[in-house]
């Protein structure tokens, strides 16, 4: 009898323990890297009302949640005592499937600011 209690036991935890940050989602979530040298104290996602806060050099943002959301969408950043801003050059017309995704941002050699967009 307590081999069976334990197997029981042990099939509970194993099924708990096994399930995935992707099991429960019901929106897009979407994240900012930070590929820079400089401290991001705010990204502005336009359109989406959203605000990523405090990221710093090399680091990545919490995820957090869209309704709606496209492959690029326009930003606009303050670092320090200067800002940034990143326009899309495309027009996407389909809004990302349920899922989590990556903004990683850099600067180029111009200081322009360039957006590449991950699938995590």
């Amino acid at each position: 009898m307590k081999r069976y209690f334990i197997l029981i036991i042990l099939a509970v935890i194993t099924t708990v323990a096994c399930t995935d940050r992707d099991d429960d989602i019901t929106t897009v979530n979407i994240r900012i890297q930070n590929s820079t040298k400089i401290l991001f104290q705010e990204v502005r996602v336009a359109g989406a009302d959203t605000v990523y806060e405090n990221i710093a050099a090399g680091d990545f943002s919490n995820y957090l949640e869209y309704g709606e959301a496209f492959e690029e969408m326009s930003l606009t950043i303050m670092a320090d005592s200067t800002s940034f801003s990143y326009t899309s050059e495309t027009a996407f017309t389909d809004s990302l499937p349920i899922g989590f995704y990556t903004y990683e941002l850099s600067l180029d050699e111009a200081n322009q600011l360039n957006l590449k967009f991950k699938i995590d």
